[in-house]
Parts: C-alpha cells; structure tokens; sequence
C-alpha cells in the first residue's frame, strides 16, 4: 500500500509494448530509462538545473490545494511476467494553518489487457491517520503514522518512504541522487526533464536504482514520474487537468461507509 501513495504524490503513464492493450503514454514504461542524448536541433533546456528545482521548491511552498486525476501503473518483473495493473481516479490536497489533508480515490482497476473494472478504493491521510478502504472486500484500514498530538505533513510523511521529487529542499535531493537535466528539443510548452540516479550512500539506494521526472514548466509541479525498483519493477504515475489553490470542501476529505464493513485498526507502535 506505501507504494501507490507514496508514488501518487509526487508528481504521480502507461504505456503498451508487446501484448498489452493498456493505453501507451509513455515510450519508457518497458525498460529502465537512459540518459536520453539530443535529438538533430535539440538545445539545452532555456532553464538551469539549479533554477528547476528551486522554482518546484517555491511552487511546493505555495501550494496550498491540489485537485488532478491520476493514472497509476504498476509493472511487476516487466522483463519476465510484464503484468500490469493499471489504476485511475483522482487525488485531493489541501493545506490550511500547518495542517494538509490528502484523498487518493480510485475508481477503476484493468490488470493486463483485460477491460477495466469499476472498483473504487479510497486512501485518506489527515497527518495521523492513514485510511484504506476498499469497497469490494468491504475493508477499511486505519494506521496510525504519527502521535494525535503530533500530527506531520503529507510531504513529510511520504517523504520517508519515497523521494519527493519537487516537493522537498532541492539540496536535501541532491545528496541523494545524482541529478541530470535531459536536452530536448526547444519548445517552451514541453515540459522539463529530470534524470535521478540514486547515490551508492542514499537513503532510498535498497529501494530504487533511477526516477525520472518531468515537470510543467507552466505550474512547476511534477506531471509525470517513472520510478524503477531495486528489483527491476515499474512504477509509473501521471496527474492530469490540475486544479491548483482553488478551494476544496472539508466534506472531500471524508467518504461514508456503511456500517457492515469491517474495520480494522493499526495504533502507532510505541
């Protein structure tokens, strides 16, 4: 579960090779991504590195709510099984007097080339408690990640179990990853490209070997991210139509159950 909303968050694809009829967004999503080398006319980015990341930083610093859809691929052992799970939905972030709140609903699930399902999964984090449910097992999971009297942020909280690419201090980025902005080619509506290769002494050096990144240069937010696991698998997110700092309703961050499903509770372990 840590890794659909860790992955979500960042600036959260899909592509289909081979067998698979899931919808190609991305040309990368079968083989772990390279360096990519200038295509005939293509320039340096009009942006240094060092302003990309401080100008996501200050994007970050402002965000005070975030409405965008979301597609989530999982591509387990691409080079053997290639199976795929293909998740869309939508995500709600609001920030107010140190507080954020985050709601990741998903309504369809499509593994492989089969059609998609309709089976909406919620995931609610309010800076304690993080809340799974899960309609058709007709679950909900609360797990405490925080004491009630110390809640932390969402950035925070993802930040431990993922690299929060454009959402943390760019220099505490850059002592976990070797960072490279790709050339390409010159059009100011394209959106910047980030190579991040893990250090041999990161944090995240058991967890993932390369990211890659690209952000809107119109909202300096990350739009579409590609994460490969130690074990070769396949994370990849894109986040569409983004509403930024427009007001969300409190009622968002809150979704009605009935009262048969079986709860299950996980307190902080002390």
């Amino acid at each position: 579960m840590k890794h659909i909303f860790a992955k979500i968050l960042i600036g959260t694809a899909l592509v289909a090779t081979g067998h698979s009829n899931l919808p190609c967004l991305a040309s990368s999503c079968c083989q772990k991504p390279n360096s990519t080398k200038p295509a005939d006319g293509a320039e340096s980015p009009a942006e240094s590195l060092d302003q990309i990341l401080n100008k996501m930083a200050h994007s970050v610093a402002s965000l005070n709510s975030l409405q965008a859809d979301v597609q989530y691929l999982f591509i387990q052992d691409p080079e053997l099984l290639d199976a795929r799970t293909l998740r869309k939905g939508i995500l709600y972030y609001s920030k107010k007097d140190q507080k954020s709140l985050l709601r990741i609903s998903f309504n369809t699930v499509q593994q492989d080339d089969e059609d998609p399902q309709l089976r909406p999964e919620h995931y609610l984090f309010d800076g304690v408690w993080l809340t799974k449910i899960d309609t058709e097992m007709e679950t909900i999971d609360l797990y405490q990640k925080a004491p009630a009297d110390q809640p932390v942020g969402v950035f925070e909280f993802i930040s431990h179990n993922f690299p929060m690419v454009g959402f943390t201090d760019p220099k505490k980025l850059e002592k976990e990853f070797e960072i490279s902005l790709e050339a390409s080619e010159k059009d100011p509506n394209q959106p910047y490209h980030l190579s991040l290769n893990v250090r041999e002494d990161s944090m995240y050096k058991e967890d993932y070997t390369e990211i890659e990144v690209w952000v809107s240069p119109r909202t300096w937010l990350p739009e579409r991210l590609i994460a490969i696991s130690v074990q070769g698998d396949i994370y990849e997110l894109e986040w569409h139509n983004p509403q930024i700092n427009k007001t969300i309703a409190p009622d968002f961050f809150t979704v009605e159950t009935p009262a048969h499903f079986r709860k299950n509770v996980h307190s902080l372990e002390k």
